[in-house]
């Protein structure tokens, strides 16, 4: 089995992308079948006012509600997650969240992502929507960016060293949280230029940065491999990123971020390398099955409970 945990049937593009055709969930279940894949996370777009693109108001499912309709519509191939803005409800950093959580759950989901807000990582309402979706066993995926003007587009925003973030997994420890994005990767490692080259640092590795640190330290905080941060993250030092595939083997999820319609040329690179990865016996089998769907399924309990998944994929 393989589960891609980062999909999207939102229309992403910017307007000078209006080229490409967003998917649906019809052509993200073709896309699937296309590489192979047996099951994908939806994750629904946008869930916050930054990420907003001018084509995407004009699409059959604009929200976040009507992209979980049409993924439901493939229960054995699609998994849905949720999706909220931390500053809902008033603003706040006390809003209760049941109310929404509750009818999320209800339509079948089972995480929620990417959450991607413009605020710090360990803002009280980030902390408090996160800790909420800990108390319904709901996983998060993150969106990240980092601070500066120059980088003023959405994400959770952080700094070189990720403290933000630790702080977050420190105030919301009950809480699965999956770490993507540029703000989230670029902090791998150091190199000639540190982790400050934003947003995919490239070349050797001389130290490790905070992702490492934090998997190690933090027992629920995981990482998807998808997008050009993620793989970057993973290739720009080949045999910095082969051990590190080992090492956190137990803590990494697949994923694509593909924002295109399954008949598009361009695809994410990362499921042909961990395949040849394996095939050259750089990465073990059983390391190969955790990232590509094991880890998935352990760390999704509703999923597993809902639909009679296991951890062999029966």
């Amino acid at each position: 089995m393989i589960i891609d945990m980062h999909a999207h049937i939102a229309d992403l593009r910017a307007l000078d992308g209006l080229q490409h055709q967003p998917p649906s969930a019809a052509s993200l279940v073709a896309r699937l079948d296309d590489e192979g894949i047996d099951r994908a996370a939806v994750l629904p777009w946008p869930a916050c006012p930054e990420a907003v693109t001018l084509p995407s108001l004009f699409t059959p499912h604009p929200d976040i509600v009507g992209q979980l309709r049409d993924a439901a519509r493939y229960p054995e191939r699609l998994i849905l997650f949720g999706n909220a803005d931390p500053r809902w409800g008033g603003n706040a950093a006390d809003t209760d969240y049941a109310w929404l959580l509750e009818r999320l759950v209800e339509m079948g989901c089972v995480g929620m992502g990417e959450v991607s807000a413009y605020i710090p990582f360990d803002d009280p309402r980030t902390v408090n929507l996160f800790r909420q979706c800990g108390q319904w066993d709901l996983p998060v995926t993150i969106e990240s960016t980092r601070e500066g003007p120059r980088w003023e587009r959405y994400g959770f925003i952080d700094v070189p060293g990720l403290p933000h973030l630790e702080r977050l997994l420190q105030l919301a420890p009950e809480t699965t949280i999956i770490g993507h994005g540029p703000g989230f990767w670029a902090d791998m490692g150091d190199g000639p230029d540190g982790p400050a080259r934003y947003p995919y640092p490239p070349g050797p590795i001389t130290e490790e940065g905070a992702v490492p640190r934090l998997l190690r330290r933090y027992p629920r905080l995981y990482a998807d491999l998808s997008a050009g941060s993620g793989y970057t993250a993973i290739t720009r030092d080949e045999a910095f990123g082969v051990a590190f595939l080992a090492e956190f083997q137990d803590k990494l999820l697949f994923g694509t971020d593909d924002c295109h319609a399954a008949d598009e040329v361009e695809r994410t690179p990362q499921l042909g390398h961990l395949r040849a990865l394996r095939n050259a016996g750089r990465l073990s089998q059983t390391a190969y099955d955790k990232i590509t769907y094991r880890n998935a399924l352990r760390i999704m309990p509703r999923y597993q409970s809902e639909s009679g998944s296991s951890e062999d994929g029966r």
